[in-house]
């Protein structure tokens, strides 16, 4: 069995794949700001015959570090952190940095591509929120990152001694306060995705089909239409990683 691990900026995501290559979901939890072991022991104290932990992190080196230590200890590996590459899986790296483009837009990009080979937008709304533009030919054109819509209303309370977006929600309309805030982050948010995707029509043809998914899906889903949701993009990346690396091919190059 193989170990496919996640680390976002907040929460820690997980899946393993056998000889058979099926995803094989395991589970999630919220990490940020206390230590991953206590509850990397509870989520994969039951795992046997671990062979290979693939792991794409977008957290700092010390926490990186923490986690390659508890994957050494438990299962006497070298966990292997993918770092996103100028090419690989099929698509290519817009960044002239490829290293510098988070390794969990490259996974699901790479996993988008191999589910269809079309022209296409990725959204992934989590801490931030991340719009990427992928090419039939795998060709990554290039991408957002936006203040998430929580992050926004985060921001306007923290700045401001009156506003409280406490029980606010989406309304055409908003009548108070905490709608106004709701409701105005995630206006900018769906026009940002909305604007990026526009940049992408070419003549004769409708707009690219959009891919949403990360924590915060579900509330911009009504605002963007037609979307399409997806989920574990980057761990269905990570898989294509390791049956790659299995198979003797450099994913890389």
């Amino acid at each position: 069995m193989k170990l496919l691990v996640d680390v976002g900026n907040t929460r820690l995501k997980w899946a393993s794949i056998a000889d058979d290559a099926r995803l094989r979901p395991g589970g999630v939890f919220a990490h940020a700001g206390g230590s991953l072991v206590g509850e990397l022991r509870r989520e994969w104290g039951g795992l046997a015959r671990v062979e290979a932990a693939w792991i794409a992190s977008v957290v700092s080196a010390a926490r990186e570090e923490e986690l390659a230590m508890f994957v050494r200890e438990r299962f006497g590996l070298r966990a292997q952190f993918v770092r996103s590459p100028a090419a690989a899986l099929g698509v290519r790296n817009a960044y002239a940095q490829p290293e510098r483009l988070g390794v969990d837009r490259f996974l699901a990009l790479a996993a988008a591509h191999a589910r269809d080979a079309r022209l296409q937008v990725l959204v992934s709304a989590g801490t931030a929120l991340t719009v990427d533009a992928l090419d039939a030919d795998g060709s990554h054109l290039g991408g957002l990152i936006v203040a998430s819509p929580q992050a926004m209303r985060q921001a306007i309370v923290a700045g401001t001694a009156r506003v409280d977006a406490r029980g606010g929600q989406l309304q055409a309309y908003p009548r108070s306060t905490a709608d106004a805030v709701v409701t105005g982050s995630l206006y900018a948010a769906a026009g940002a995705i909305e604007r990026f995707r526009a940049s992408l029509v070419r003549a004769g043809e409708a707009s690219p089909p959009l891919l949403l998914g990360g924590g915060g899906a579900d509330e911009l889903e009504p605002l963007l239409a037609p979307v399409e949701r997806v989920h574990d993009l980057v761990l269905h990346g990570l898989a294509l990683w390791a049956r790659e690396a299995a198979a003797g091919a450099t994913p890389d190059g």
